[in-house]
């Protein structure tokens, strides 16, 4: 063979295909024919000596050379060779079968195994037996393609080739099997269906498999090895899900369909075999197996698998692995459900779930595992790590899962079998198990199926009965927390059912008392999260301390539940409630919630008083530990968990920015929540913190150290995450994972309380350190915690604490972050518009806070000129949203502002009725706006007020948030926005320098436009402005609490401030009557009899400003009228019966008044002044001559005005009543004396209040003039009761409702310094004093604040006592009294028994009266 062959020069044997088809051409033709005749004699030489075996072996394809002529030559050379080679082959091949007497295609099968079998023998006698070496596989590919020139040219038989191989003792490896089936020369589906034993196939078949995996994780070449596994598994899917064995076209199809399925199963047990049993194996790291996992590699199979077909064996691998060895019991799987969680499951088989979750949609997942459910017994641990990675991986299953719910719950109780009601129940929890941001808890869950009339097991007895059994069934294998969700929320059963749910509550009860749970130890008002077992007594401590806070704070009652805690479970409320509740702490300088919430406690008698003590001591010791910085840092961060952590938060990031890896974002989200609830864990984050707004801290000194650091690199994360993204793609195309990421935080109470308090230092107090990419990385936050503000609905957390969060964050605290603000707000609008698509037509407007968009429409035109020009670009001119110059402006925000603003759509949007900013908003946030927190200088900010009012307000419907061009509605806004804001800026420092003065000028403004309208002819009544007065106080005016009093004070203060602000002759309203002018002040009246006569603690007079303002009006009115001083008069004379208080005042303010008075008319009309004024004047020199001279005081009709200047004078000058009393006239005394006593008794009352000892003073005045009453015939006590006469019911009109309320505090601390013979003899006295000490009472039950300062218990007792003394010397009864008695002393005997038998007693005649001398009723 060598010499026929030939060699070169060096040596090296060349092939005979070489020699045969590169011989040197021969111009000669005798030459040419020479040749080929030795060529023929050679073949012939070849055909008889020749080898078949090794003569294929040797014939290899001729190289093919790199270099290509123009005319492609190379290639047809090469083409022209292999042509020639196979003809040669074949050629001889015949000739050889010829001699042996066989057919030649079956002497070419055999001779193909047999060298086949050679080339391998030398492999698997190496160490590896699993692969080819590089010479070999290019020995066995050159190889194949000779027989694939021998199957052209029919000399070879592939049912021969295969009877053959499978005739081996050791058949082929996998490597020859690819490369049969690649170069076409023989399929696997060829190799399996010759098989004549398909067990055995099977079996050699996944050997080679797993060899060529064991292979995988050594060899360099694993993309090699993984071509090899998707050209296998696109044959072997192609066969068993082939549509055509199910026809039966072939007859050994089903055969085939039968090794490909049992192939794709046994790899597939295989591969769970690797799952370790025991839940969160520590010990487990995935191996060579992961390696199977590209087998369900969806992308390798495009365009080379039917799409339907995958999707079959996709579901067929999902319903092989739920049913995978069903060994598990549900008693099990209730037992182990805690530890099967999506973070806690093993990740071969979460990622096994997640690859077959990309072709299956969630729809087709549900309704497959309950036709598996329906249909086999399941692998329950499968089955329900399923559920779990169904809801952490598909944002849509939450509803899908609630459908299956309820179709296994209608099934349950249709055909009451335990199977659907078992399964609902475990599916129902594991879905829980993951947070509320993939599903509901299972305590909401519960209570929505059992806990309504309408629930499905409230149909029948039977069916309760049903519920009820299984779940007492349950009970053995129960975990305590689902126990306590039973209990704590029973199913609700019909009262005649009643006592079988009481015989579950005792069997749950027996069975946690048998486990040691203590069920005093859960809380009033206990969210039951299920996912641990641990004792987190603390936690629920806090969290019904929370949530008492919150009814305090809401009702300012201690809440029910408290109050029945401190006598039903008295255990858990001292043990556990009251130290939680007296934590030590740093209090605050002003009482919160909390610290009146321990106050009220306190007074009911519920705290000890050791253990108060205890708890202002133990926080004052931390007061001092503030101020001196010696507070115990721990901070012992728990590195390892800390470290994981940051590890998880880094891995999310290459999933965000690689659109090809979304759908592992939710995955990954859900380790990073499984590794937050580690460092949480360690923590005690868990804790709910003790706060009235419970969502987040207001300051930093709330958070711990280990809080913060987790927040910090929380926030730090995220914005860093959000950069990442927006660098390769808009807000639009970066998928789910802002979304995922903010409600995983919102499954973890603390850790989310902790973000949004470091939040809001950022945004508030620390904004101006911030840069763009911090403001931008918060505002997206603030987008996606709006978008899933429904994960915040637990127990603890108020229903509007999202809102007030929002408030607080847009609220400026300094100069610099009023532009941070803006900032903030353009970048999550920009980012809202982006990602919502919110400029689409049809868009939804519930993708942002409304607040955003208010603040932006507030700051924007306020902070940048530009934007106050027009507001609308032309049609043509609206230029598309560029989200980068919007989220990250590289030249300045101011320009990016601009360009938002003048965008139509956004224009569009604000004028929708979600986005419209109202003129109250804008007034609050104007006022709040203090100066030393405005970047605008004064003559800016008026400027701007005065454009914001003028072109944006005014004009503006009242549909879209304006006044509808009414100056009495803007008025009245302003109005009511003042109060309001007056009462909210209470609580701010001293020093805090709001705008409320800069919108009472705007006020004072629109005030001046509308009177000026009344001189164009146009009148306008003052009303409306009275009305709104009335409608802010009457809110407050019912309630006894000192909070609401002091507001109502502030909000009357604020009343008075803006009347005094207006023009005086706001006060008086012109009316036209038959084309006379004249003057009314209804409006003014009414309001100072029912509100302005409060205002302080002056009695029965009013501040001299609002005094003096009045009488400016009033003078500054009648000129408008044709004759001024009867105008003046009229006015004067009605205020003597319908605003007495004007009157009394003016004798009080007097000697400025009278100055004041004259100079004004003098300046407006000259002349004599008033007839009123002039008898105002005359009296006050009267009395002044009358005090000088000690002479009788003149006479006047108006009793009331005399004895209020008098009373006044005398006051003034410090000198005493009893001089004076003497030389006052008898005729008409008794209203003189009477209205004497009255302003001294006002005098009196703020002394009492005080508390001051120095009262001697007003009590000698007012025993002076009872005196002289007494003296005179008359009774004292009629100035203390109104009666038919009418200058009394004038003078009570005169006074504050307060000093009206306290009349019992004065009658009783006066009445015991007075003789008792005078006073006992009258029963009209009797009377009035029961009537008064039936008012002192109501004011001890009421609990009245004005009695703090008073020793009550002394007033009382000497009162009571001079009451009962009264009785006691009281004369006979007439007959009409005596009626009475029995009605009055039977509505003392629950409150007073001793005084109700002294009335009985007074009610019977006494023996030693004559009955005949008794006057006769007659009428």
């Amino acid at each position: 063979m060598s010499a026929v062959s030939g060699s070169t020069s060096g040596g090296h044997k060349r092939s005979l295909a070489e020699l045969l088809a590169n011989r040197p051409k021969k111009t000669d033709r005798k030459a040419e024919s020479s040749n080929k005749s030795l060529q023929e004699a050679a073949l012939y030489l070849l055909s008889c000596r020749q080898d078949i075996n090794q003569f294929l072996l040797e014939v290899e394809s001729p190289p093919r050379k790199k270099v290509c002529d123009n005319d492609g030559s190379a290639s047809a050379n090469f083409q022209k060779s292999s042509t020639i080679t196979d003809t040669f082959i074949a050629s001889a091949l015949r000739d050889q079968a010829l001699h042996l007497n066989l057919p030649p295609n079956i002497l070419g099968a055999k001779a193909a195994v047999c060298n086949i079998q050679k080339i391998c023998r030398e492999v698997t006698d190496g160490a590896e037996g699993t692969m080819l070496s590089q010479e070999q596989r290019d020995r066995l590919t050159g190889f194949l393609q000779t027989l694939k020139g021998l199957v052209a040219e029919n000399c070879f038989s592939r049912s021969v080739f295969l009877k053959q191989m499978w005739g081996l003792e050791r058949p082929p490896m996998v490597e020859v099997i690819w490369h049969l089936q690649n170069l076409d020369v023989v399929g696997l589906e060829d190799l399996l269906e010759s098989c004549k034993d398909p067990h055995w196939a099977v079996d050699w078949f996944c050997r080679e498999l797993h060899s060529l995996i064991l292979h995988m994780e050594k060899s360099p070449d694993v993309g090699f090895c993984e071509q090899m596994i998707s050209g296998f598994l696109t044959v072997l899917i192609g066969k068993a899900f082939s549509k055509s064995s199910v026809s039966g076209k072939n007859s050994e199809c089903p055969k085939l369909t039968k090794i490909s399925l049992s192939i794709l199963d046994k790899m597939l047990s295989w591969f769970l075999d690797f799952i370790p049993e025991a839940q969160n194996d520590p010990s487990y790291k995935p191996g060579v197996e992961q390696y199977w996992l590209i087998a369900y590699n969806a992308s390798r199979y495009r365009a080379r698998v039917i799409p339907e077909l995958l999707e079959d064996f996709f579901t067929h691998t999902l319903s092989q692995t739920l049913i995978y060895k069903p060994k598990l019991k549900v008693s099990d799987a209730i037992r182990l459900q805690g530890g099967w969680s999506f973070v806690k499951t093993c990740p071969l088989l979460t990622d096994l779930y997640r690859k077959l979750f990309v072709l299956l949609s969630a729809e087709k997942l549900s309704s497959q595992i309950q036709k598996v459910l329906d249909t086999q017994e399941v692998n329950w641990h499968h089955v329900l790590a399923c559920v779990s990675c169904l809801v952490v991986c598909q944002p849509e299953a939450q509803q899908l899962v609630k459908d299956l719910l309820s179709r296994l719950l209608f099934q349950a109780f249709e055909t009451y079998e335990l199977e659907y009601l078992i399964t609902a129940f475990l599916i129902a929890r594991q879905s829980a198990l993951e947070g509320p941001a993939a599903f509901m808890s299972y305590t909401e869950w519960f209570k929505c199926t059992f806990g309504t009339a309408s629930s499905c097991h409230n149909t029948t007895k039977k069916s309760l009965v049903f519920l009820l059994k299984f779940l007492s069934d349950l009970v053995p294998y129960e975990t305590p927390q689902y126990l306590k969700v039973h209990i704590l929320h029973p199913p609700f059963v019909a009262t005649k059912f009643r006592p079988l749910l009481m015989e579950y509550i005792t069997l749950a009860k027996t069975r946690l008392s048998d486990m040691k749970v203590s069920i005093e130890d859960m809380g009033l008002y206990e969210d039951l999260s299920v996912g641990s077992d641990k004792d987190q007594t603390q936690p629920r401590a806090q969290q019904d301390i929370e949530k008492a806070v919150q009814i305090f704070t809401n009702t300012g009652k201690i809440p029910a539940s408290v109050m029945e805690a401190s006598i039903f479970r008295r255990p858990y409320f001292t043990s556990r409630f009251l130290p939680a509740l007296l934590a030590p702490r740093l209090l605050p300088e002003a009482p919160d919630s909390l610290m009146l919430l321990i106050d009220a406690l306190k007074r009911a008698d519920k705290i000890p008083p050791a253990m108060i003590s205890s708890y202002l001591d133990a926080c004052e010791l931390e007061k001092h530990r503030k101020l001196e910085g010696n507070e115990e840092m721990d901070v012992s961060l728990n590195e390892e968990p800390m470290a994981r952590l940051q590890a998880a938060l880094w891995e999310l990031r290459p999933f965000i920015t690689d659109p090809r890896r979304y759908d592992e974002i939710s995955s990954q989200v859900a380790v990073i929540s499984g590794r937050l609830a580690a460092v949480v864990g360690s923590a005690n984050m868990d804790a709910v913190p003790m706060m009235s707004q419970s969502l987040f801290a207001k300051s930093v000194e709330e958070l711990e150290p280990q809080e913060l650091a987790v927040a910090d690199l929380l926030l730090t994360s995220f914005c860093q995450c959000v950069m990442a993204a927006s660098s390769t793609n808009p807000p639009d195309r970066q998928g789910l994972w802002p979304s995922l990421y903010v409600k995983m935080l919102c499954g973890h109470s603390r850790v989310l309380y902790a973000v949004l308090g470091r939040t809001l230092q950022l945004l508030c107090p620390q904004a101006e350190l911030l840069r763009d990419s911090h403001v931008v990385g918060l505002a997206v936050f603030s987008v996606h915690l709006h978008e899933s503000r429904t994960s915040l609905t637990a127990p603890n957390i108020e229903v509007n604490a999202l809102e007030k969060f929002w408030e607080l964050v847009l609220s400026p605290q300094n100069l610099k972050s009023v532009s941070v603000t803006l900032r903030f707000c353009m970048a999550a609008v920009s980012y809202a518009c982006c990602k919502f698509s919110l400029f689409s037509p049809g868009a939804s407007l519930d993708c942002i806070p409304p607040l955003f968009m208010s603040k932006l429409q507030h700051l924007l035109p306020r902070l940048v000129l530009e934007t106050r020009q027009e507001r609308l670009m032309e049609e043509g001119e609206d230029r598309p949203v560029d989200y980068r110059s919007m989220l990250f402006p590289s030249r300045s925000w101011k320009e990016a502002a601009v360009a938002l603003w003048r965008q139509s759509h956004l224009q569009q949007l604000l004028r929708e009725e979600t986005f419209q900013l109202c003129f109250r908003d804008w007034l609050m946030w104007e006022m709040n706006l203090g100066y030393d927190k405005d970047p605008l200088c004064d003559t800016e900010r008026q400027e701007y007020q005065r454009w914001a009012l003028n072109c944006c307000f005014l004009p503006e419907s009242s549909a879209k948030g304006g006044c509808g061009n009414d100056l009495e509605i803007a008025c009245s806004t302003m109005v009511d926005a003042v109060l309001e804001f007056c009462c909210s800026a209470g609580s701010q420092p001293s020093h805090t320098r709001t705008g409320i003065a800069d919108i009472l000028c705007r006020l004072q403004e629109l005030v001046c436009d509308l009177l000026s309208q009344s001189h164009l002819g146009k009148l306008h009544s003052m009303t409306f402005l009275f009305n709104v007065f009335h409608q802010r106080l009457e809110v407050s005016s019912g309630s006894m609490r000192t909070s609401a009093r002091l507001r109502r004070q502030l909000e009357l203060a604020m009343c008075a401030r803006i009347l005094l602000g207006f023009p005086s002759t706001f006060l008086i309203s012109t009316s036209s009557e038959r084309s006379n002018s004249g003057l009314d002040c209804e409006d003014f009246f009414k309001f100072i009899n029912r509100e302005l006569k409060n205002i302080g603690q002056r009695g029965c007079t009013l501040p001299y400003d609002i005094t003096a303002h009045f009488f400016r009006g009033l003078l500054g009115a009648s000129t408008q009228c044709e004759d001024p001083s009867d105008a003046v008069n009229s006015i004067l004379r009605a205020a003597h019966s319908r605003c007495p208080i004007i009157l009394t005042s003016a004798a009080l303010w007097w000697p400025q008044l009278d100055p004041a008075i004259e100079c004004q008319w003098s300046r407006l009309l000259g002349g004599n002044l008033p007839k009123e004024i002039e008898i105002l004047r005359d009296i006050q020199s009267d009395v002044d001559r009358c005090l000088s001279h000690h002479t009788s005081p003149s006479l006047t009709d108006n009793m009331l005005l005399s004895a209020a200047v008098l009373h006044f004078t005398i006051r003034r000058k410090q000198i005493g009543h009893g001089g004076i009393l003497p030389l006052l006239d008898r005729k008409s005394v008794q209203q003189m004396l009477d209205s004497l006593l009255f302003f001294s008794v006002m005098d009196l009352i703020p002394v009492i209040l005080k508390g001051r000892e120095g009262s001697k003073k007003e009590l000698e005045n007012c025993r002076s003039i009872i005196h002289c009453l007494e003296e005179r015939g008359g009774s004292w006590a009629t100035a203390f009761h109104p009666t038919k006469e009418k200058y009394l019911i004038v003078l009570h009109q005169a006074a504050s409702d307060d000093s009206c309320h306290l009349l019992p505090l004065a009658f009783f601390s006066l009445a015991p310094c007075l003789p008792m013979d005078g006073a006992g003899v009258q029963q009209d006295f009797v009377c009035i004093a029961l009537e008064m000490y039936d008012r002192f009472v109501q004011l001890f039950v009421d609990g009245s604040p004005h009695l703090d300062q008073v020793d009550t218990n002394e007033v009382f007792s000497n009162g009571r006592q001079f009451l009962l003394n009264c009785i006691r010397k009281c004369p006979p009864a007439s007959s009409m009294f005596r009626s009475r008695l029995p009605q009055i002393a039977d509505s003392w005997e629950e409150k007073d028994p001793e005084l109700a038998a002294l009335l009985r007693n007074l009610h019977q005649p006494s023996h030693d009266e004559d009955l005949l001398f008794d006057e006769p009723d007659l009428f």
